[in-house]
């Protein structure tokens, strides 16, 4: 391939275009363990003695490091907020659930971008002093999801998709764990000791609901597993984050405690000369001044890249985003950063497929103080549970707070007006419709907003990309 249509494809990959061009032009990795009297390194690689040299090392070094460690460190604080800091009002302590009882509305705390047709259950499960065991009540044919969620972002389920609706028990062990499972028990391996397991049960559509899925709720539990080794005392760092280096005392916790993904290697070697993961600690590395400054600068860098590429998470489909890599990042660690900012928790695609959008059909932001808007699914979603729509301030990235309570529509929405052809038009707009009555309308703010619609369970016409959504009409 020439120069000039190497750059092209690598701009059309950072823009977020199809790889598919460019996927035989990607470099194999070799072991060169395999090579005859190969031989590693003695010493760590060099520090630039140079004032200036070394500052734009430091940075360089620095805004990586961010990129990388975004999502690890935005789910460390929430994980120090239920599990570490004892004053905190969502103190859980680790290894049990906190069960939200009602659904998430405006101004919910955990994370950002939340849905609101789903119970929510928050556990962090400490596994470095062994398994837990891992209880599934009988469900019946109420879809639930409990989304095991990896130090860095990454998803894997036990839920109705993949275990079916029956009662069941696990024990969750890390990867590497060696030991004897009962019998009865399916052993079930997580990626690091430090999990994220976020389940949701579904409510069916109207509030007098929530009481049978509560009762279900309770039936999810963990226990110790025998053989478990005694507590131990752990120094947590501080979760609040007051500047670059409060970031990446975070993030060197991270990584010393759940250690890193195989292929990584060389990415996170890198980071031990600023004090990151490495023998040298962020307290001796930051005591040169020009490196501490160069830590803020390609930190606040990093920030202002990942602010900035928000609303390009997924790959385009339309004037949509499909977030069809959510939940396993791989080594797209900017895609894993900005989608951690708009909101930490994603599932992968096999479970819930998601779109969002920030535009509508003509490429305008979509602002409610500007119009008013429809979407018409024509057919809806197809799924094998249920699909929504839900609307978030695109400021706060939360649900917008409105008079009838209404965050979404979905197939289950009580009275939800469907046409001849089984299509369902929604209205978006501040305020209800003068004609044509409330059924199908979701209020949006008078401001700017984005959509998120998710098909949960979604059938093989969304995976192979044969489905998609149609894009907002202003009105």
């Amino acid at each position: 391939m020439k120069a000039g249509a190497l750059l092209v494809s690598l701009i059309a990959l950072m823009v977020g275009a199809s790889p598919s061009a460019a996927s035989d032009e990607v470099s194999s990795s070799y072991d060169p363990g395999g090579a005859a009297q190969h031989q590693m390194p003695v010493h760590p690689d060099r520090i630039p003695a140079d004032p200036e040299a070394r500052r734009i090392w430091a940075r360089s070094l620095a805004y990586d490091a961010t990129i990388y460690g975004t999502m690890a460190v935005i789910q460390y604080q929430e994980m120090h907020r239920q599990a570490v800091d004892r004053t905190s009002p969502d103190y859980t302590g680790f290894n049990r659930f906190a069960h939200s009882r009602t659904l998430a509305g405006p101004g919910y705390a955990a994370f950002k971008t939340p849905n609101a047709d789903t119970l929510y259950s928050n556990a962090w499960l400490d596994l470095t002093r062994g398994p837990v065991l891992f209880d599934v009540p009988e469900m019946g044919t109420r879809y639930f999801t409990a989304n095991f969620i990896d130090a860095y972002g990454n998803a894997s389920n036990i839920s109705a998709r993949t275990r079916g609706f029956a009662a069941g028990r696990y024990l969750i062990a890390p990867v590497g764990w060696q030991g004897t499972v009962p019998e009865g028990v399916e052993l079930f391996r997580v990626a690091t000791p430090y999990m994220w397991v976020l389940l949701r049960v579904l409510v069916d559509g109207h509030a007098a609901d929530i009481g049978a899925a509560n009762t279900l709720q309770d039936g999810f539990r963990f226990t110790p597993f025998a053989g478990s080794r005694a507590d131990t005392a752990v120094e947590y760092p501080p979760a609040r984050i007051e500047s670059a280096l409060d970031f990446f005392r975070i993030l060197d916790f991270v990584l010393r405690s759940n250690g890193h993904p195989e292929g990584e290697e060389a990415l996170v070697q890198r980071y031990h000369g600023i004090g990151v993961g490495g023998a040298v600690g962020l307290a001796k590395a930051s005591e040169d001044p020009v490196v501490r400054e160069a830590i803020a600068e390609g930190y606040a860098e990093a920030q202002t890249v990942i602010g900035r590429t928000v609303n390009q998470t997924g790959w385009p489909v339309g004037t949509w985003r499909s977030a069809v890599d959510a939940g396993r990042y791989g080594f797209n660690y900017l895609y894993r950063a900005a989608a951690a900012t708009l909101g930490a928790g994603a599932n992968v695609s096999d479970e819930n497929y998601a779109f969002t959008t920030f535009k509508d059909g003509k490429g305008d932001a979509l602002d409610g103080a500007q119009h008013t808007y429809r979407l018409v699914l024509a057919p809806p979603p197809p799924v094998r549970f249920f699909w929504s729509v839900t609307v978030y301030d695109a400021k706060t990235r939360e649900l917008h707070p409105n008079p009838i309570h209404r965050y979404l529509i979905s197939d289950r929405t009580p009275g939800l007006r469907r046409g001849p052809d089984g299509s369902v038009t929604i209205e978006l707009r501040p305020h209800a419709p003068v004609k044509g009555g409330s059924a199908n309308w979701l209020p949006v703010p008078s401001g700017p907003f984005y959509l998120a619609l998710r098909a949960q369970g979604p059938e093989p016409e969304i995976l192979s990309g044969a489905w998609t959504p149609p894009p907002v009409e202003p009105k």
